[in-house]
């Protein structure tokens, strides 16, 4: 995640930036982005820590004219999750962490093997909110220069889906779809067509009537976009998690109808033709907000009532169709400051600086770490709720490790994997729903007494 001197320890609390958290700034900015520190290892071990001190101390005159603390300045770093937790550190604090654990019951509901989430509330909302923290940040000089980095994005991710019927049938075509009851697999598309376009025309008369809001709609789902597009980018064609990881763009049948953005590829033992995937769900808008929430929940939901997210029209890494298949699904977070940095990044990729640094960019840490972290804690929650899904997350981390033993940057980054503040969120989130339903279960079995 990139680091943001005015968004660390007091931010909650209005007050302006301190000294420290300004030299932390400048020290991440000036010194570590621009490898001029490139020997030093940003763990919190107490023999890196006291090499941290003494490059500040020795840049102490280029990083401010008047007197601060190193030592403060150093403990703004650790806040912001620049210095990383060592794992010995973070292997004692899992040791002695508690959870209280709710056992919960499994809902089965007849017929339906699909969750199909609604977000159109939630979407109408978050647009709102982002459109006015972009204005606020300054992120794009207009709306045209927004407009242009829009479609520069859309030329970073080569493979999103053209959205044409012929494209949906396709897979029929290739056998690829399922007849159902009396349906032929092409009635199946044509219903699922039809679905899709209800879907839309659902979502558009639920469309704010202002010009404004209708403005701020379309501004959240450009940028939605080019977050997307650009981590496409960065895992498939900066490479980085190496060749064998990949993120491709889903159908807009399951962004609208299952809610997955993209799909994570993760290709078996070198079999070209064999991989297994991970559902994206991307989302941007506060970390603590009711629409994260509400994301969350009703995945949780879904894993909960035995439900398995699927993909259906999907085309994987080298373009060929795939048959409908499961996968597990997880909440990818980026805030604005993330958002903010991907867009400079689109704007100068034509630069090859900017392109080969994108290489190393922090956002490969924070994606990763999110990724095992989720897939740790949604796991536990499917083996606990009995959904047979659990599996599926186990093998994304379990393959994610195989893949360390060859690659020593992967390996670096489960080493310095930690709960963050995204990790920790959802731990309380996961607590949050529990102990609802746990109360719901309880009211229930009051009623019936």
């Amino acid at each position: 995640m990139v680091f943001n001197p005015n968004k660390m320890s007091i931010e909650a609390s209005g007050v302006a930036s301190s000294k420290e958290q300004l030299v932390a700034g400048k020290f991440v900015e000036n010194f570590i982005n621009k490898g001029k520190v490139a020997d030093l290892v940003l763990l919190d071990t107490g023999e890196n820590i006291e090499k941290i001190k003494e490059a500040i101390s020795k840049y102490k005159g280029r990083l401010m004219s008047g007197d601060f603390s190193v030592d403060e300045v150093v403990a703004e770093l650790k806040k912001s999750g620049i210095i990383k937790p060592s794992p010995i550190l973070e292997k004692k604090k899992e040791e002695v962490k508690e959870v209280e654990i709710y056992k919960t019951e499994q809902i089965k509901v007849k017929g339906l093997t699909q969750v199909e989430i609604d977000e159109n509330q939630i979407k109408i909302l978050e647009a709102n909110l982002l459109s006015d923290e972009v204005d606020k940040a300054k992120i794009f000089r207009n709306d045209e220069e927004l407009v242009s980095i829009h479609e520069k994005a859309l030329t970073l991710e080569k493979k999103r889906p053209l959205e044409t019927l012929e494209y949906y049938h396709e897979f029929a075509k290739a056998g690829l779809i399922k007849s159902s009851g009396s349906k032929s697999p092409e009635d199946v598309v044509k219903e699922d067509m039809r679905l899709l376009e209800e879907r839309k025309q659902d979502f558009k008369s639920k469309e704010p009537l202002d010009l404004k809001e209708k403005k701020k709609l379309m501004k959240a789902k450009q940028i939605a976009t080019i977050t997307e597009c650009v981590l496409a980018y960065g895992v498939s064609e900066s490479s980085w998690y190496g060749e064998k990881i990949s993120i491709e763009p889903a159908s807009e049948f399951d962004d609208i109808k299952r809610g997955v953005d993209e799909v994570m590829e993760i290709v078996k033992d070198g079999d070209e033709s064999s991989f297994i995937g991970l559902g994206i769900d991307v989302t941007y808008r506060g970390l603590k907000s009711e629409q994260f929430k509400k994301k969350l929940f009703m995945l949780l939901q879904s894993i909960r009532d035995g439900h398995k997210t699927k993909v259906k029209y999907f085309k994987n890494h080298k373009g060929e169709m795939v048959k409908e298949f499961a996968v597990p699904k997880i909440i990818l977070y980026f805030d604005l400051h993330d958002v903010k940095e991907l867009v400079e990044v689109t704007k100068n990729i034509d630069d090859p600086k900017v392109k080969e640094g994108f290489k190393n960019s922090p956002q490969k840490y924070n994606v990763m770490n999110q990724i095992i972290n989720s897939c740790n804690k949604l796991s536990a929650f499917a083996e606990e709720s009995k959904n047979d899904i659990f599996r599926g997350y186990i093998d994304i981390v379990n393959s994610i490790k195989e893949l360390s033993w060859e690659n020593e940057e992967i390996k670096n980054m489960i080493n310095v994997r930690h709960d963050d503040e995204i990790s920790k969120h959802i731990d309380i989130l996961i607590k949050e729903f529990k102990d609802i339903k746990k109360q719901e279960k309880m009211a229930k079995e009051s009623e019936l007494e």
